[in-house]
């Protein structure tokens, strides 16, 4: 059975609602993977809407994406000594350091053994075995897509935009070739992206997605699989549930149910319950503005988050 979770319980929870980020476990054999004083265990991540944009660009600054990462990562347990510091008067440099790309909506998976192999990259999924790099993505509705083999001490993290829908097979395939992965050991989570509930789509893309990815996927508009009516939006009259799409992916490369997280929360529409937003969507910020706005004034309307995963170590 596949694990669930909703961020925005966990958070009211916790009375987190003011916070910019959040970290979660994986989930192995049906059970959240927590730190043990013998036993560390990844942990995968997502700023929130109150961080502000998370917006990167090899040619840009983001000085307050600098800055609040900087301070998650500073905030984590001071990992263990590499062995390889080049402090000149012998003293420990080890620390955790930020491992993005830049994304382009693409399948494309790379690897990173030091921080500088990923620099002036485009791709859109990063894995790793270093303990001291985390890869971390951008997103706002798409999907964010996290890996972990606890055996091989390997992770990921992934873009899937409806276009790079299948990363996630890429990326299972890239642990096995580099790391020796075995799918029964890897973990994977599907973080919160924009829901069936908000996202619509034609036939075209309907079919496409049928096609390539399963019929549970789609849905016609105005219907649920639960049998209730509901408006249609627009002139779309198909729904795309891009959780279903994804999993259809992860359990076609070998991922066990048992071993999947699914954040259950709609990027578009989840709100606390004081009626604030909870995530950045571009469909609910941007979507909206006339056509003669460009995609890059669209691109930088709307809150763009940070997914991350790193090693507990």
């Amino acid at each position: 059975m596949i694990n669930k979770i909703s961020i925005k319980a966990e958070l009211e929870n916790l009375s987190l609602q003011k916070a910019k980020y959040f970290t979660l476990p994986f989930y192995f054999d049906g059970k959240a993977l927590e730190n043990k004083e013998d036993k560390k265990e990844a942990r995968w991540g997502m700023t929130l809407l109150k961080a502000g944009s998370m917006r990167f660009r090899w040619n840009e600054k983001n000085d307050e994406r600098k800055k609040l990462l900087t301070k998650i990562l500073n905030e984590q347990k001071k990992p263990v000594c590499s062995g390889n510091c080049s402090s000149s008067e012998g003293k420990c440099d080890c620390k955790l350091k930020v491992l993005p790309v830049e994304l382009i909506h693409s399948k494309i998976v790379v690897e990173a053994k030091k921080e500088e192999d990923t620099k002036n990259l485009q791709a859109d999924g990063i894995i790793t075995q270093n303990p001291l790099l985390v890869p971390t993505v951008t997103v706002a509705d798409c999907v964010p897509i996290f890996l972990y083999d606890r055996k091989k001490k390997a992770i990921g993290a992934f873009h899937s935009g409806w276009k790079g829908t299948g990363i996630a097979g890429e990326g299972v395939k890239k642990f096995a070739e580099l790391y020796s992965s075995e799918p029964e050991d890897i973990s994977a989570v599907i973080g919160a992206h924009i829901g069936s509930c908000c996202y619509f789509v034609d036939k075209e893309r309907a079919d496409y997605f049928t096609k390539n990815f399963g019929e549970d996927c789609i849905s016609k508009a105005g219907e649920q699989k639960d049998g209730n009516e509901t408006e249609v939006a627009s002139a779309l009259s198909y729904r795309l549930s891009l959780t279903e799409a994804n999993l259809f992916v992860l359990k076609k490369a070998g991922i066990k149910e048992e071993n999947i997280l699914v954040a259950e929360d709609c990027t578009c529409c989840s709100k606390f319950l004081n009626g604030e937003n909870i995530f950045g969507s571009f469909r609910r910020q941007a979507a909206f503005l006339p056509p003669e706005i460009d995609a890059e004034a669209r691109s930088r309307s709307m809150t763009v988050q940070a997914a991350f995963v790193m090693m507990n170590v």
